[in-house]
């Protein structure tokens, strides 16, 4: 805060010194070379000061803030990432049913991440009520159009083989 007070009462000195030269300089010909002269001074008398200020700037080399990387396990990582596609998946393949007026019970897609990053579905298998038994043709046709993966379809009540 000292400095800016010193920058300060330096500015206002020189102000005031300015606007004393400037009463005793004639108004006609040099008028123009003292205005000159005295923008000169004013800008390398609030240079020096603020320079000056800057220099007396300590920087505590004691002080260090330390941030914790947290660990990066990529295997977390695409776990999270698949099971985020996959739920994101599950939604979207659940609205197109229900927009088709089919109400799916449940829904389940396992993914495979590959070693380039892409994600794929390995299985998926959609579990429906006996009133929509004869729309499972449709059904497939639905989930392949979208996953490009044949699912299994089970009515409620059978169990997966």
């Amino acid at each position: 805060m000292s400095g800016l007070q010193s920058v300060c009462v330096t500015l206002c000195y020189t102000c005031v010194a300015v606007g004393i030269v400037s009463l005793i300089v004639p108004q006609k010909r040099t008028r123009r070379v003292m205005s000159f002269v005295i923008g000169l001074f004013i800008i390398s008398t609030i240079a020096a000061s603020v320079s000056a200020q800057i220099n007396e700037i300590t920087i505590d080399e004691s002080i260090s803030t330390e941030i914790t990387v947290p660990t990066f396990h990529e295997a977390d990582y695409q776990r999270r990432i698949a099971q985020m596609t996959a739920d994101n998946l599950t939604k979207a393949l659940n609205e197109l049913l229900q927009n088709e007026g089919i109400n799916a019970r449940d829904i389940q897609l396992t993914l495979k991440i590959s070693d380039e990053g892409r994600i794929s579905v390995v299985r998926a298998v959609i579990y429906i009520n006996e009133a929509d038994r004869d729309r499972t043709a449709q059904i497939e046709s639905i989930i392949y159009r979208n996953i490009a993966k044949e699912p299994e379809i089970y009515v409620t009540g059978e169990t997966p083989q």
